[in-house]
């Protein structure tokens, strides 16, 4: 709070006058090891978070946590050369590119490279798309057109991780201006910058709150971060400030960041107000300048680290990806300690042989040499780029067969969002399926992304007993009183939506299907999923209770007709032991894949199991099916037949998957429509 004081009351102070007077109070700044130590902390943390570690649910913000070191130290060097009126444009943009391209262009041709050997052409054509954006430092807008930065498809986006390069290019195209406007037309740069930070803070909060995603990846709602560091350098210097007094401010800050880290979830409106912890610590610890926080940063292993902070940032993410491509998932030990050393290596070697060189004029000295250079790097890349996404990701690189698997499972997943495209949409609508020539809805199925990916198997199913049907579920949207993944509204509106039209049809039998262990977890990964319950985040210790007491209320409110849900379906990497196999056969040595097994199945399930069993008790109507015997015939599980891949990822069946897992609900069909009155077709009807 004191520090926001601070800000607020210096954007009300005198700033610069119309004959170019002061604009920054940290003027005399200096190299400081603390600010290395602060860098060190971010990408530890987004690092953390990215190897999928239950203790740093928010390692997300030391993004946040860069964006305020990047505005401090850019309107540092800015405003203080405006001051001295030797400020340049081309130099300024010059010394970006050299900080920043050297390391990004040889990360991007790295990437093109193991993408080209490891991904299949379903995930290397839009990687092409991302490559052209990224090449062109504005990879946010390739990624705006999803379900947002937490999507668990983005594991398989090796450039996710460049949207904060592109925001950060963008901020240095913008800003450089507003503070040659504010030295040209003598305004108070504190009350400019700050007036503009406090619109982008508004129009961030607001967008969070919607649960508009894209406002993750954009300038306009990322500016106030960046600004609240560029704020900190105009602020006066803290220097009257006790060892004592500074102490507790940067340890405030330092505090801050750590909470955010531990606390904050992908569950939290993002980057809204939540994003102040990390934003304003970061600030606290900066404008400190000193005290017992900026010794500790100072340490040196931090140091260095932050040092690399930069080339660790940007080979981390497409080693994850890659690997997690290829059946290693980021939750292993051994595939972390692989992946920390292979870019700690490549991290080490970048920094001496082309970052620190290229940046230090050691190397392409000359700026027109530089220019040269880098514009060939980024057209090849660009063109690479373009002719993966139009290739539809080069598959004449890799053997038919596989080629024809990743095409079918491309081609069949989610086979009800071709039938009924209107389900893809935020606004609720109904889906039919089964048989449409009978005007009774007989059953329907409520769900999240579990359920669009078996829905319309199972509509063919219920075709052979004359069962009309209706699709009621939504991507992301459990099917349980007052729970969601996020603070969207949709997913409230999804489950109204759902109980009304139940209400209204009548059905015999509703089929229910989710993500089970990621609402509930599992004794193996924990709780993967974030949980709301009436928009308020769920912390671990009440999740059991919250999930029991959601599915009684549903299934209360469902009434006492059939109601059936399922186990949820073994995960793992069917196209990685596929990838695994042609690995083998093209190099002569085999590439180990784990494989899941029936004992470790259940052991996953032992959390979902008990909460269905003890439903089970208090509501005699409903039935609970495994897919145990179907996916894990033996003691291993499968996840192909005869080279027919049975998933779309590691937790949604294909199409093929889909129709083995169909029959665990024909006895309930055939039930049903045992049950079911129909007109006799001879007599007309009313």
């Amino acid at each position: 709070m004191y520090l926001a004081a601070r800000l607020v009351s210096a954007c009300l102070a005198g700033g610069l006058g119309r004959t170019g007077g002061e604009i920054l109070g940290n003027s005399n700044w200096r190299y400081r090891e603390d600010i290395d130590g602060l860098r060190a902390l971010a990408v530890v943390a987004v690092i953390l978070f990215h190897f999928e570690s239950s203790w740093f649910p928010g390692g997300f913000v030391g993004v946040d946590v860069f964006f305020v070191i990047s505005g401090f130290l850019i309107t540092s060097l800015i405003a203080r050369q405006i001051t001295e009126d030797r400020f340049s444009l081309i130099d300024f943009y010059e010394r970006r590119f050299r900080r920043i391209y050297p390391n990004l262009l040889i990360v991007l041709a790295v990437t093109v490279v193991l993408g080209f050997v490891a991904m299949v052409p379903l995930t290397y054509r839009p990687f092409g798309r991302s490559l052209v954006w990224a090449a062109l430092s504005a990879s946010n807008f390739a990624f705006i057109g999803g379900d947002g930065y937490f999507d668990p498809d983005n594991l398989t986006k090796p450039l996710l991780h460049t949207w904060s390069l592109g925001v950060e290019e963008q901020f240095y195209l913008v800003f450089p201006w507003l503070l040659i406007l504010a030295a040209k037309r003598g305004y108070n740069t504190k009350w400019l910058i700050g007036t503009v930070v406090a619109l982008s803070l508004v129009l961030s909060i607001g967008a969070a709150l919607a649960g508009w995603a894209p406002s993750y990846f954009l300038l306009p709602t990322r500016f106030w971060e960046l600004g609240i560091g560029a704020l900190i350098a105009v602020l006066p210097k803290s220097e009257r400030l006790s060892y004592a007094r500074r102490s507790i401010l940067g340890l405030g800050g330092l505090l801050a960041i750590v909470w955010a880290t531990l606390r904050l979830s992908e569950a939290d409106p993002f980057p809204g107000y939540v994003a102040l912890a990390p934003t304003l610590g970061a600030a606290a610890i900066i404008w400190a300048n000193g005290g017992l926080a900026s010794h500790l940063l100072s340490f040196r292993p931090f140091v260095w680290i932050g040092r690399l902070s930069f080339a660790l940032y940007l080979w981390h993410w497409p080693l994850i990806s890659i690997a997690a491509g290829i059946g290693l998932p980021p939750t292993g030990t051994a595939t972390r300690l692989l992946i920390t050393t292979v870019m700690l290596v490549f991290s080490v070697a970048g920094y001496f042989l082309w970052e620190q060189p290229i940046r230090q004029r050691r190397r392409l000295g000359r700026r027109k040499k530089f220019f040269a250079v880098l514009a060939v790097f980024a057209v090849v890349l660009v063109g690479i780029g373009v002719v993966i996404f139009e290739t539809r990701g080069l598959p004449q690189r890799l053997p038919a067969d596989l080629v024809a698997i990743d095409e079918a499972a491309k081609r069949d997943s989610f086979f009800i969002t071709k039938r009924c495209p209107e389900v893809e949409s935020i606004k609720p609508a109904p889906c039919t399926i089964g048989d449409e020539t009978t005007n009774k809805v007989s059953f329907v199925i409520i769900g999240d992304s579990q359920a669009q990916a078996v829905a319309a198997e199972i509509g063919d199913l219920a075709k052979s007993y004359h069962l009309r049907g209706l699709y009621l579920g939504k991507i992301g949207c459990p099917p349980l009183a007052g729970l969601t993944r996020t603070r969207r509204s949709h997913c409230s509106m999804q489950y109204d939506f759902a109980m009304n039209e139940i209400r209204e049809n009548n059905p015999e039998l509703v089929i229910a299907l989710m993500h089970w262990a990621g609402l509930i977890g599992d004794p193996v990964g924990g709780s993967k999923t974030p949980l709301l319950k009436q928009g308020e985040v769920v912390t671990e210790a009440d999740r059991s209770a919250v999930v029991t007491a959601a599915l009684d209320e549903t299934l209360t409110n469902l009434g006492n007709r059939q109601i059936m849900t399922s186990l949820t379906i073994p995960e793992h990497n069917g196209k990685a032991l596929l990838f695994g196999k042609w690995w083998t056969e093209r190099f002569g040595f085999p590439m180990f894949v784990p494989r899941l097994t029936l004992s470790e199945y259940w052991e996953r399930q032992t959390y979902v199991k008990r909460l269905l069993s003890d439903a089970q008790l208090r509501h005699a109507n409903l039935t609970v099916v495994s897919p145990a015997p179907v996916f894990c015939p033996t003691d291993l599980c499968i996840q192909s037949t005869n080279d027919t891949i049975l998933y779309s990822d590691d937790s949604h069946l294909s199409h093929a998957g889909a129709q083995l897992y169909a029959p665990l609900f024909e006895a309930a069909l055939a039930k049903t429509s045992a049950t079911v009155k129909r007109p006799n077709p001879s007599l007309p009807s009313d």
